[in-house]
């Protein structure tokens, strides 16, 4: 991330990629990366033959579990350490098909035009301004094929965790967290650069306690939005 994308780039330094998907019984459980995997197996789809960007990859953890499933993964991220991470990890797994490329996430002009099957910004618009979403989506729009597929997976400024840390209360917002959005807010976002969603779900809390929270509430007329965890969907270029 550059920083005309990230204004708070000093959080992203060694410790912040060392910690990244550590494993706690409660603050990071198992069953939280297995859901992640499971929802980004539902949005990606992916086919063996295809081209998948991920955007604001960081040390890469997405791009290598999409390797083994599409033809070709390039991982992009703004931060010089982020690449570095990320490259020395596909060289210790031996990894061909993943290329990882430097770029500022609102301007990629090293992708070329209608050469991307997927776009994925997997846990990362809670990261850009609503300036580089913008300018991010448009170029998602040019580099993906006719059809092409954009997937988001992102926290939901409307779950009354997220509410919590917004005021501060009992909980705190991460600081590489500048824009955590609400599902409308994105769709707008969405539909401003001439992406139509198509599927779009929100998975329960992984986290013991508040899942059985989400899970007997999401659904009730009203309150329900208050209790959908993630944001999870697709888009298509049209």
């Amino acid at each position: 991330m550059t920083e005309s994308t990230s204004p708070n780039r000093d959080a992203y330094d060694p410790a912040y990629y060392a910690q990244m998907y550590h494993r706690h019984w409660f603050t990071c459980p198992a069953r939280k990366w297995r859901e992640r995997e499971e929802n980004l197996l539902e949005l990606v789809e992916p086919r063996g033959t295809e081209t998948l960007l991920d955007l604001g990859c960081a040390r890469g953890d997405a791009s290598f579990f999409f390797a083994s499933r599409v033809a070709h993964v390039i991982g992009l991220d703004g931060e010089p350490l982020a690449i570095s991470l990320a490259r020395e990890k596909a060289r210790e797994l031996s990894v061909s098909n993943v290329t990882f490329l430097q770029a500022d996430a609102g301007r990629f002009p090293e992708i070329g035009d209608a050469t991307v099957d997927v776009a994925g910004a997997f846990d990362f618009l809670e990261h850009v301004t609503d300036d580089t979403l913008t300018r991010m989506l448009s170029e998602v729009r040019r580099v993906l094929k006719p059809g092409g597929r954009f997937v988001a997976y992102t926290p939901n400024r409307e779950h009354f965790v997220e509410r919590l840390k917004a005021r501060n209360f009992i909980l705190r917002q991460q600081p590489d967290h500048i824009a955590v959005r609400r599902p409308r807010e994105i769709l707008r976002f969405l539909e401003e650069a001439g992406l139509r969603v198509e599927k779009i779900f929100y998975p329960a809390s992984p986290y013991p306690l508040y899942r059985g929270v989400d899970l007997a509430l999401k659904n009730l007329p009203g309150i329900g939005r208050s209790f959908r965890f993630r944001i999870c969907l697709r888009a298509v270029k049209t």
